[in-house]
C-alpha cells in the first residue's frame, strides 16, 4: 500500500463556498455537473477504477494537527527547550496557509464551522507565536478569535471531538505566551467550567493535548502508543507528548506523516487506509454502479479480510471501521464472527467505556447498521441492536443531529431497513451524497476519495440510464396485460405498474431486462388470480381453473365457464409458456413441467385458504397447520424460479430439487406471508377471513397483542434463516444471485408491509414519492 495524501492548496480550500457543507442543502453539487454527456461515461469508469486500485488515500490538511506539530522542539531539546522547531516544514505551511478572514482551517466562512476555525486558528497563532514568527498572520489569527468568539458556545456549530477539553486549554497557553485574546469574561469562566466537568469524564485520552503539562505523557506512552508509535492514530497528541517528553517512535511516526505528503502538514488522523477503503465500497454500492467494478472491489474486500483474522490494530481499535468492516465482510459472505462486538452489547457500559471519538452518531448508526446483518442465534448483535435504534431513535426525536444529511441517512434506516429497495436506497443515496462532504474529527476532515465529482457524475448518468430503460420496460408491460386482455378483468385490483416498478427496484442493471419482466408478468398473475379466488369469483369457477391448469395442454374452448376464467387461464397459459421457451433457449433445458407443478401447487393454497375461511372456520386449528400450506400462496417460490433462469448466469437443474433451495422458498415465503397477515388482519377478521393473528385468537386462545407478538418472532427467525443462507458461501449448491432474490422478494415484502399505514401493494402511500423517483421524476 502506497500511503498518500492529497494536497489541496488555500485557494482550492477557498473555492468550495459555504453550500458544499455536511449539513446544508441536500443536492449543491450536482446541478453544474455535464452528467446528460454519453462520451465521458467510460472515461469516468477508468477514472474511477484508478482510484480505487492505485491505493493512495486522499484527505485534506488540518491546520490544528499541523500546528501542534509545528509546535514540537528540535529533537534534541524533545520535553525542554529550545528556540527551534523540529519541523520547521509545518510553519512554513501554516504561514502560507492562513485565510483571508484571518483564520485557518477547513471552508472559510462556512456557516457551522465557525467554532471548528476557532480551533484551528488558535492552535495555528499559538505555534507561530511560540517560535517568534510571522507576526501580522498573529494579529489577523487574534482578530478572527475575538469576532468569532461566540461560537465556542453556540449549540448550533458543529463541533471538534474534545474541543471543550482542548481550546480552553490552548487559551492558556495563550496566556504563558503573553498573548491576550480579547474574549468575553464570562465565556471564558463558562469555558473552564465546562472543560472541568469534561475531564471528570471517563476516556478522555484522545483529546489529551488538553492536558498540557498535567498530563503523565510517559504514562500515556507506555500504555496507549501503538506499534506506528502514534498516539490514537493522532498526530495532534502524538505531537503533544513530544512536546513534554523524548520519545524515539512518536518521532518516527510524525516524520512517516510528513513523509507521506512532502508538503509541510499533516492530516487529522494518519493512517485511515481500510477505513477509506472500506467507505469506497460502501459508498459505490449505496451509489449503484459497484457492479460496474465487482473485480476491484472484491479485492479490497479480499484484502481487508486477510487482515480482519490478522486481527490488525487499525479494524479492531476503530469502532467505526470495525462495525462497517463486520457488516460488508459478512453480507458478501466472509467468515466473519460478532463476538469481538461482545463489549457494545450495554449503552451505559458502551458510553462510560469507549472513546470520545467514537461516542457520537455516525458510530452508533454503523453498529446498528452492523446489528442487522445478524443471523440465527447472535445474542451479542440483538442486544445491540435493541440499545442502537433506540438510542437513534431518542436523537432524531430530540433533533440532537446537526448534520441534516446524516440526519436523514437515520431516518432512512430507522424507518424501514430491510424494506428500502435497491433502487430507491440508490436514488436517495445520490440525493445526499455532497462530493464536498467532510467529517469531523477533531477538525473538519474531507477525503475526496470517498468524496468526489466522479463517483456523483457516474451515479447519476448510471442511474439515469436506467430510469429510461425502465420506462420501456413499463410500456412492454402493459402491451402484454392488453394483449392478455387483464384490462378487461372488472374486479380485483390495478397493480400492473407498481408490480413492475417493485420489481425493477430490486432487480437492477440493464442486462437483466428479462429478468425483471418476468418477475413482475408473475406477479401481476399471482394478484389477479388471488383476487379472483379470494374476492369475486365462485368456487366452481375456481377449481374450473385448477381443472385447466391440471390439464394443461388440453382445454376445450367451450368449458371455460365464464369469461374471467377463459382471459385468466389464456393469459397464464399463454405467458408460462413463453417464459418457458425463453428459459430453454437460455439454460437449455425445459421448465414447463416445473412451472405449470408450482401453479397448480399455489391454486391449490388459494382453495384451501378460500374453503377454511368460508365455509368451516375450524379447518384450520393451530398456527402451525396455518403455516403448512399458507407459505405457499404468496407465491415467493413462483416468482424466484420463473426469472432466476434471466440473471445471466447457467443454473444447474439440480439446485431446484435441492434441500437448500426448499428451505430458501420456505423460510422466505412464510416472510412474505405473515409480513402481509400483520398488515391486513384487522380488515380480514372483519372478513371473517382467518390468518396467521385470528387463527390463534380464535375461541378464547391468547390475545391480540400476543398473537402479533408471536407472528413477529416468527418472521424475525425466518428473516434471520434467509440471511444465514445468503451469506453463506462454503457449502452451498445455490448461485448467490438465485440466493439474493430470495432476499429482494423478502425486500419487497418489507416495503409493502412494514410502514405504519395500509397496504402499501394495493394503495401506496408511504413509498409513492420513491416509486415516482425511480420511474418519472428527473434526478
Amino acid at each position: 500500500m502506497v500511503y498518500t495524501l492529497k494536497v489541496f492548496s488555500s485557494s482550492s480550500l477557498k473555492k468550495f463556498g459555504a453550500n458544499s457543507f455536511s449539513g446544508g442543502p441536500i443536492v449543491t453539487t450536482k446541478c453544474c455537473l455535464n452528467v446528460d454527456s454519453p462520451a465521458n461515461h467510460g472515461s469516468l469508469i477508468e477514472k474511477i477504477r484508478e482510484r480505487i486500485t492505485n491505493g493512495k488515500v486522499e484527505i485534506s490538511p488540518s491546520a490544528y494537527d499541523t500546528a501542534w506539530v509545528a509546535m514540537v522542539p528540535a529533537r534534541e531539546y524533545s520535553g525542554g527547550v529550545s528556540d527551534l522547531p523540529c519541523f520547521p516544514q509545518c510553519l512554513d505551511w501554516i504561514m502560507e496557509n492562513q485565510n483571508p478572514d484571518g483564520s485557518w482551517g477547513l471552508d472559510p466562512g462556512h456557516p457551522f464551522l465557525v467554532r471548528d476555525s476557532l480551533s484551528c486558528t488558535l492552535a495555528c497563532v499559538l505555534a507561530l507565536r511560540k517560535w517568534d514568527v510571522g507576526q501580522q498572520l498573529v494579529q489577523n489569527g487574534m482578530d478572527f478569535i475575538a469576532s468569532n468568539g461566540w461560537a465556542a458556545k453556540s449549540k448550533d456549530q458543529f463541533s471538534p471531538v474534545g474541543f471543550d477539553i482542548i481550546f480552553p486549554a490552548m487559551i492558556e497557553y495563550a496566556k504563558e505566551l503573553n498573548l491576550t485574546l480579547h474574549l468575553n469574561p464570562t465565556l471564558l469562566d463558562s469555558l473552564v467550567h465546562i472543560q472541568d466537568s469534561e475531564i471528570r469524564k471517563r476516556n478522555q485520552d484522545y483529546a489529551l493535548e488538553g492536558l498540557g503539562k498535567s498530563c503523565d505523557w510517559k504514562g500515556v506512552i507506555s500504555e496507549h502508543q501503538k506499534s506506528n508509535g502514534s498516539l490514537f492514530n493522532s498526530p495532534a497528541t502524538t505531537a503533544a507528548a513530544l512536546i513534554h517528553c523524548r520519545d524515539e517512535k512518536c518521532f518516527e511516526y510524525l516524520i512517516s506523516v510528513l513523509d507521506a505528503n512532502c508538503n509541510g502538514w499533516v492530516p487529522t488522523i494518519y493512517p485511515m487506509d481500510i477505513y477509506n477503503r472500506l467507505c469506497v465500497v460502501d459508498t459505490l454500492e449505496r451509489l449503484g454502479v459497484n457492479r460496474c467494478f465487482e473485480f476491484e472491489l472484491r479485492s479490497i474486500l479480499d484484502e481487508i479480510y486477510g487482515r480482519w483474522l490478522k486481527k490488525e490494530d487499525e479494524i479492531f481499535s476503530d469502532i467505526t471501521c470495525h462495525a462497517m468492516a463486520f457488516r460488508l465482510l459478512r453480507v458478501k459472505g466472509y467468515g466473519v464472527s460478532s463476538d469481538e462486538f461482545a463489549e457494545f452489547v450495554d449503552q451505559e457500559h458502551f458510553f462510560d467505556t469507549v472513546s470520545i471519538q467514537y461516542s457520537g452518531v455516525s458510530t452508533v448508526l454503523e453498529l446498528y447498521r452492523a446489528s442487522q446483518a445478524r443471523i440465527c442465534e447472535e445474542g451479542i448483535l440483538e442486544k445491540i441492536h435493541a440499545w442502537t435504534s433506540a438510542f437513534l431513535k431518542q436523537q432524531l426525536l430530540h433533533q440532537t443531529i446537526l448534520d441534516k444529511r446524516l440526519q436523514k441517512q437515520v431516518d432512512y434506516d430507522l424507518k424501514n431497513f430491510y424494506g428500502t429497495l435497491d433502487q430507491f436506497g440508490i436514488r436517495r443515496s445520490i440525493e445526499l451524497y455532497d462530493a464536498r462532504d467532510f467529517q469531523i474529527l477533531k477538525t473538519a476532515c474531507r477525503c475526496p476519495t470517498v468524496h468526489n465529482d466522479d463517483f456523483i457524475l457516474f451515479s447519476v448518468q448510471n442511474f439515469r440510464i436506467s430510469q429510461s430503460r425502465y420506462q420501456e420496460e413499463l410500456q412492454q408491460m402493459e402491451r402484454w396485460y392488453v394483449e392478455c386482455r387483464l384490462d378487461r378483468l372488472n374486479q380485483g385490483r390495478k397493480i400492473l405498474q407498481i408490480s413492475y416498478i417493485l420489481t425493477a427496484a430490486v432487480i437492477v442493471g440493464p442486462e437483466l431486462s428479462l429478468a425483471r419482466i418476468s418477475y413482475a408478468q408473475v406477479v401481476v398473475l399471482i394478484s389477479c388470480l388471488d383476487d379472483f379466488f379470494d374476492l369475486y369469483g365462485s368456487k366452481e369457477e375456481a377449481l374450473r381453473i385448477i381443472e385447466l391448469v391440471s390439464n394443461w395442454n388440453v382445454h376445450p374452448e367451450t368449458s371455460y365457464c365464464s369469461q374471467e376464467v377463459e382471459i385468466l387461464f389464456a393469459a397464464l397459459y399463454n405467458t408460462v409458456n413463453e417464459l418457458a421457451k425463453m428459459a430453454y433457449d437460455t439454460q437449455g433445458y425445459y421448465v414447463e413441467h416445473d412451472l405449470v407443478s408450482m401453479w397448480l401447487e399455489l391454486l391449490a393454497s388459494f382453495t384451501r385458504e378460500k374453503d377454511s375461511w368460508s365455509e368451516n372456520i375450524n379447518y384450520v386449528s393451530t398456527l402451525d397447520e396455518y403455516l403448512s400450506f399458507a407459505w405457499k400462496s404468496v407465491g415467493c417460490k413462483l416468482c424466484v424460479f420463473t426469472s432466476v433462469h434471466f440473471l445471466g448466469i447457467k443454473i444447474s437443474e439440480d439446485i431446484f430439487t435441492s434441500t437448500e433451495f426448499t428451505s430458501l422458498c420456505e423460510h422466505s415465503s412464510l416472510v412474505c406471508r405473515l409480513l402481509n397477515d400483520l398488515k391486513t388482519f384487522k380488515k380480514e377478521h372483519e372478513e371473517g377471513v382467518l390468518n396467521s393473528v385470528s387463527v390463534q385468537t380464535v375461541e378464547g386462545g391468547i390475545s391480540e397483542e400476543e398473537a402479533i407478538l408471536k407472528v413477529e418472532e416468527i418472521i424475525e427467525y425466518n428473516r434471520r434463516k434467509v440471511l444465514q443462507m445468503v451469506y453463506k458461501r462454503k457449502g452451498s449448491i445455490i448461485p448467490i444471485e438465485c440466493k439474493e432474490l430470495f432476499w429482494k422478494t423478502c425486500k419487497i415484502a418489507h416495503c409493502l408491509y412494514s410502514h405504519q399505514g395500509g397496504d402499501e401493494f394495493s394503495s401506496p402511500i408511504d413509498i409513492a414519492n420513491d416509486i415516482n423517483g425511480l420511474i418519472s421524476e428527473p434526478l
